[in-house]
């Protein structure tokens, strides 16, 4: 407890640049600060300030024990915070962002459970398919695909995309099942553009399959528009898994090639990097984890 007292005072009488304003914050003399300092500085072996009669200023290796120690200062009243926060009930306004698909049929299916459990979070949600600037837009947190980059956020990993080949059942019965996806050159296909770029999303095939020019019978850059062609039976459709599992388990879409499939790319739930994360917003990012490691895969 002793070298933690001696700590506080390093830290507060660096800050302050006084032994009299670093006394004031912690409630004792400043002679009691000065001791302190001095068997810190002992038990080191270094000096950590440089002094005169009316100032104090720190030394090399003053300022780099300094920023170690704020750190650890911080780390301590961030972990006191967070105790404190959990015993408080999640409550007020949550600005949420989501991709068009994912929030469809990802967030819609378990926002009535989500609303049961917490009836004090006022949901605000966005669809939308470009890059939000989370800090610029007052957003809370949003679902994205990819790598995160922006080292001022932070993920919550939600899992791997899976995706599926599949069609309807009459379009197969006129045109046959493809056996490999060499085969597929000689189907209807049906693909996503992304709305931000128009590039041609790729399909999701293992080795030597990934890099195949697949017929462009139609193209739409809405994920719905393409479920929609294949359940019509107007060719096959490289579907996100939870985008077509409820058409498949009906029979309205049948599966292929599944044992060519591989993941293909991520979702992150991403909120600014804040020391601390409120309890609304722990309380959504902990939840839609949850929920979606409970779904099949």
């Amino acid at each position: 407890m002793e070298s933690l007292a001696s700590v506080f005072a390093f830290v507060h009488a660096a800050e302050q640049q006084s032994y009299v304003g670093a006394a004031r914050i912690a409630g004792v003399s400043p002679s009691a600060v000065g001791k302190a300092v001095a068997r810190l500085e002992t038990r080191l072996g270094v000096r950590l300030f440089n002094r005169t009669t009316r100032s104090i200023s720190l030394t090399e290796e003053g300022a780099v024990l300094y920023e170690r120690y704020k750190r650890i200062i911080d780390d301590m009243d961030d972990a006191e915070a967070t105790i404190l926060q959990s015993r408080e009930r999640p409550r007020g306004r949550l600005r949420v962002s989501v991709p068009h698909i994912v929030g469809h049929h990802l967030l819609m299916p378990i926002l009535p459970a989500f609303a049961a459990r917490f009836p004090e979070i006022e949901l605000d949600v966005d669809f939308e398919d470009r890059v939000i600037d989370l800090v610029a837009e007052g957003l809370d947190v949003v679902v994205r695909s990819g790598e995160l980059a922006d080292a001022r956020m932070i993920a919550r990993h939600l899992g791997d995309q899976h995706f599926v080949v599949c069609a309807s059942p009459g379009y197969l019965e006129r045109h046959g099942r493809p056996q490999t996806p060499d085969d597929l050159s000689r189907h209807a296909c049906i693909h996503f553009k992304y709305p931000s770029s128009g590039r041609v999303a790729p399909w999701a095939f293992r080795a030597p399959y990934e890099r195949l020019l697949l017929p462009k019978s139609l193209t739409f850059n809405n994920t719905d528009a393409g479920l929609r062609a294949a359940r019509d039976g107007l060719g096959l459709a490289h579907l996100p898994v939870y985008v077509a599992e409820s058409h498949i388990r009906v029979g309205m879409l049948i599966p292929v090639l599944t044992s060519f499939m591989v993941p293909f790319g991520s979702l992150s739930l991403v909120w600014p990097s804040n020391r601390q994360l409120s309890p609304k917003v722990r309380a959504f990012v902990d939840f839609v984890v949850e929920t979606c490691a409970a779904r099949p895969a």
